[in-house]
């Protein structure tokens, strides 16, 4: 088995010369072969959606991390409730006791000037939650909404009772 390298080649020399309807024959299965470019659209539609797919899961992926709120401000948002949820109640509570319809529309400007600037606030929060003289006027502007309500409460209260020793002293 052992053999020359050089006497294959001279062997094959041989070969060198093509048949003379070599060329016909090329030309013919050439003409058999399927056509590549009907396949070139759907390689590129596959790859326009794999794209598409994957620019859509990166940005899903980006604005949920970007969602992920830090524990700071997550606590922010639950005290912002839970004063929201008190001022609503106190307000409600207000209403029932008000029968000056005077007193409650001034009030309720009152509140709605604190709500405006309860949302300026909110704004520079939003801007920047880390600024704890930001988290300061938040917690303030809500405490300040939640206590003129619960004074006037109260005062409607003594009013109320004041009203009733009169109309018994009479």
């Amino acid at each position: 088995m052992k053999q020359d390298i050089r006497d294959l080649f001279k062997q094959e020399d041989d070969l060198e010369v093509l048949p003379e309807n070599h060329r016909a024959e090329f030309l013919e299965k050439l003409k058999k072969q399927p056509n590549e470019e009907s396949s070139i659209p759907w390689v590129k539609i596959a790859a326009v959606v794999l794209i598409v797919l994957t620019v859509g899961v990166s940005v899903l992926y980006n604005t949920t991390e970007v969602e992920e709120v830090s524990p700071i401000i997550a606590q922010i948002e639950a005290v912002e409730a839970e004063y929201l949820e008190d001022i609503k109640a106190e307000w409600e509570s207000f209403i029932a006791l008000a029968e000056d319809d005077v007193l409650v529309e001034r009030f309720r400007k009152k509140l709605d000037e604190l709500d405006l600037d309860y949302q300026e606030i909110s704004i520079q929060f939003k801007n920047g939650p880390n600024n704890i003289m930001v988290v300061e006027g938040l917690i303030d502007n809500l405490q300040t909404r939640l206590q003129i309500l619960k004074d006037i409460q109260e005062h409607i209260k003594i009013l109320n009772q004041n009203n009733e020793n009169h109309e018994k002293s009479i």
